[in-house]
C-alpha cells in the first residue's frame, strides 16, 4: 500500500538522478549523502534559534559544572537543585529543536524510502514452472532480466552469473548480495527477491549485516562527517 502511494514519485526521482545512478552506486549515494547532509543543516540553520539554543548550552554548561562541584563536596541539596534546573534547560532545548526535527523527517520520509527501493530492491518474479521465476532488476535506468530456480535451494542467474542466498552476484554493473526469495499469495507477482547493493567489503562477517556494508552503512558513515562539517560551516552546533 505505501509503496503504490510513493510510485509515482519514485518514478519521479529515477527520471531526474538516472544520468547519476548511471555513475554507479558510489558516487551517486556520495552525492546523496553529501546533499542530504547539507538539506539537513540549512534546515537546522533556518529553523532553529540558534543565538537562543548557544545561549541554553552555555548554561547548561555552566548548571553542569556546578552540578559537578557540589557532588564532589558531598552537597546533595546544592547539587539536586542544579540537576533540576539542568533538565530545565535540557527540555528547553529540547523544544527548539523540534521544529527543525520535524522538517527533517519529512525530508527523510520523502527520500529515504526511494533509496532503500533502489539500493536494496524487492524484484517481482513470476513463476514459469514449478520451480522457475524470472524478473527484471530496474536500476539506473537499465533493466536486466534475472531468472530464479527454486528446487533444493534457491540459485539466481543472470547472464552467465549465478548466486545462492547470502551470495554475490553482479547485475548491472553492481554488486549484489541475494538476500532473500519468498513466494507469494494473492499479490500480482508469485514471488519476491531481495537484493541488496554491497559497498564495502568486511574482513568477517557481522549479524543482520553479512559480508559487505549495505546503502545505509555506508549512507551513515558518509554522513556523520559531512552533517558535522555543514553544521559547523554554518555556525549551528
Amino acid at each position: 500500500m505505501v509503496f503504490q502511494l510513493l510510485a509515482p514519485l519514485f518514478s519521479f526521482y529515477d527520471g531526474v538522478f538516472q544520468p547519476l545512478l548511471a555513475a554507479g552506486p558510489y558516487v551517486s549515494l556520495g552525492f546523496f549523502s553529501a546533499a542530504l547532509a547539507a538539506l539537513f543543516a540549512v534546515i537546522y540553520w533556518f529553523l532553529l534559534d540558534v543565538e537562543r539554543a548557544d545561549e541554553i548550552k552555555e548554561k547548561l554548561n555552566k548548571y553542569q559544572d556546578k552540578m559537578k562541584e557540589a557532588r564532589e563536596n558531598d552537597n546533595d541539596d546544592e547539587a539536586s537543585k542544579h540537576l533540576k534546573k539542568t533538565l530545565q534547560l535540557n527540555q528547553k532545548f529540547m523544544m527548539l529543536n523540534i521544529k527543525p526535527m520535524l522538517a527533517t523527517i519529512v525530508f527523510v520520509g520523502l527520500f529515504f524510502p526511494w533509496l532503500g527501493n533502489t539500493y536494496a530492491p524487492n524484484v517481482d518474479m513470476n513463476q514459469t514452472d514449478n520451480s522457475t521465476f524470472t524478473g527484471q532488476l530496474q536500476y539506473g535506468g537499465n533493466t536486466q532480466d534475472l531468472n530464479v530456480s527454486n528446487e533444493s535451494s534457491v540459485l539466481v542467474e543472470s547472464g552467465n552469473s549465478t548466486a545462492g542466498i547470502k551470495e554475490d552476484i553482479e547485475v548491472l554493473d553492481v554488486r549484489w548480495q541475494v538476500a532473500g526469495f519468498q513466494r507469494l499469495q494473492g499479490e500480482d507477482s508469485d514471488a519476491r527477491l531481495k537484493l541488496n547493493a554491497e559497498f564495502i567489503p568486511l574482513p568477517v562477517s557481522l549479524p543482520f549485516v553479512g559480508n559487505a556494508l549495505n546503502w545505509l552503512g555506508f549512507y551513515f558513515i558518509l554522513i556523520m562527517p559531512l552533517t558535522y562539517v555543514f553544521r559547523k560551516l554554518l555556525g549551528v552546533q
